[in-house]
């Protein structure tokens, strides 16, 4: 991966997030129909972006960090747990459940919002480094 690779792959995660900070905004218009429908979508790409994901470390995993690896294994496990509480508590009507379940919600959105941020963190230090590490091998070379 060239220093340029780098630097465009990095810059997706700003598209990324600007997308998403789109959609979230928008959903305070939208119906409770149009939101379930909205969720379920966005929980299929989440899920068909973590299965590509975990093809490709798969793929690479031994050329990959394991302890990344172990951090994403558990992380896509956590998040599976999470989900299928969701979905089990989507199908109770009490009122104060209903308040539970989307205190709980949020809070896993909190989690995941400061779990992604901590990821950017990494991901820009990793870019970086990779940039440098290139530049410094071009510079050994000549």
């Amino acid at each position: 991966m060239t220093q340029a690779d780098v630097r465009t792959q990095f810059e997706k995660i700003s598209d990324k997030a600007k997308t998403a900070t789109d959609e979230v905004k928008a959903s305070g218009q939208k119906t409770r129909d149009q939101l379930e429908s909205e969720v379920a979508s966005a929980r299929e790409k989440a899920t068909a972006k973590a299965d590509q994901l975990k093809d490709k470390t798969d793929a690479a995993r031994d050329k990959a960090s394991s302890q990344w690896q172990e951090v994403r294994d558990k992380w896509q496990a956590h998040v599976a747990k999470v989900r299928t509480d969701v979905k089990k508590k989507k199908a109770q009507h009490d009122a104060k459940e209903a308040v539970r379940d989307a205190d709980m919600a949020e809070t896993y959105a909190a989690d995941a919002i400061d779990f992604a941020l901590d990821a950017i963190d990494n991901a820009e230090v990793a870019a970086l480094d990779a940039v440098y590490l290139r530049a410094n091998a071009d510079a050994l070379k000549a």
